[in-house]
């Protein structure tokens, strides 16, 4: 499994083959949260021991009291690397109490530096890691990197899409990014993300009722600099079980709404108010054509009404009016004006 007892190593060396003395701190710690990932853990684990670093790395798992053999495969694990792996199996779901799991399993982080993949997930790229640890010890005044994905089709058994962004003028490697790029495009995902921990310890998630991803890339990216590799990093797998892959229509339109209306109320900037715009007015496209139990014309009244009050420019007042237009015939209309 491993031959001596390190202190250092001038060649990155694949996690699964390195034993550290217990006083050299980790650099990198691996948080992943599970449940009901009987299926797929073992994926993501087998991608974090077949990083190669330079660097020690601690694996943190919580586990949410899977009803699967998900706690007994974790359990497998820490039997075989020890040195490696720190499990918290709960016995009682926290997730359903209105607890974060993520939160619960970050807090126990000795790494300078934080990589998040749920146990459905998993990384391609051996040396994500040392990558990205590398471009953030030469560059201090960035919060977090991140890169490309592919997402996965689990019921079809294939490769959806490649999610790899770059913008006009940039180079073949990466680029920096702010908020104001992420109006544009949502360059983020937390499993290809390397991240600060004393940024991301410095702000208390609890205050937020509707939690996600987007609330901790907008404090990760407040007042720092971002950089995204343009590389493919990881997998992201779709599937039933996943808590926020196969929502779509109205409920995932409503989660989106419901973050930034939040995100907005607490910080008043402009960066949450144009997000905030944007997804009242694409929950407010969706009611318009679509019937459903949650759907009325006096909260579609009151959605637009409150589109209406963000509204700061001659652009955002166009797409007071262009809102009407169903969502399939706008997508029509772009790529017509792309052809002509």
């Amino acid at each position: 499994m491993y031959n001596t007892i390190m202190t250092s190593t001038e060649e990155p060396i694949a996690i699964r083959h390195q034993k550290w003395l217990d006083d050299v701190k980790p650099l990198v710690s691996i948080g992943c949260i599970t449940y009901n990932h009987e299926k797929f853990v073992r994926e993501a684990i087998e991608s974090f021991l077949n990083q190669k670093t330079t660097f020690k790395v601690e694996i943190l798992i919580h586990d949410d009291a899977s009803q699967d053999r998900t706690p007994e495969i974790l359990k497998d694990y820490a039997q075989e690397w020890p040195h490696l792996f720190s499990m918290i199996l709960q016995t009682e779901n926290q997730y359903s109490k209105g607890l974060n799991p993520e939160d619960i399993n970050l807090r126990r982080a000795k790494g300078k530096y934080i990589a998040l993949c749920e146990g459905d997930d998993y990384w391609t790229d051996p040396l994500k890691l040392q990558k990205q640890v590398n471009f953030l010890e030469s560059n201090p005044d960035y919060s977090v990197c991140v890169g490309g994905f592919r997402s996965y089709i689990e019921s079809e058994n294939r490769i959806d899409e490649t999610y790899l962004y770059s913008f006009e003028g940039e180079s073949e490697v990466g680029f920096p990014f702010t908020l104001e790029e992420m109006k544009q495009t949502w360059l983020t995902k937390l499993l290809t993300a390397l991240i600060r921990s004393d940024v991301l310890k410095s702000f208390d998630p609890s205050v937020y009722q509707h939690y996600r991803d987007i609330h901790l890339f907008y404090h990760l990216i407040k007042g720092y600099k971002a950089y995204y590799f343009k590389e493919i990093f990881g997998i992201y797998r779709v599937h039933p079980g996943g808590i926020n892959s196969m929502k779509q229509g109205v409920v995932n339109s409503r989660a989106v709404y419901n973050c930034y209306k939040e995100l907005y109320e607490q910080n008043r900037d402009d960066f949450t108010r144009h997000m905030y715009l944007k997804s009242t007015l694409e929950l407010f496209n969706y009611n318009l054509y679509h019937s459903h139990e949650n759907s009325s014309f006096s909260k579609n009244f009151q959605l637009y009404r409150e589109a209406v009050l963000l509204v700061r420019n001659l652009t955002e007042v166009k797409w007071l009016f262009t809102v009407f237009v169903k969502t399939s015939l706008k997508e029509k209309i772009k790529i017509k004006m792309k052809l002509g």
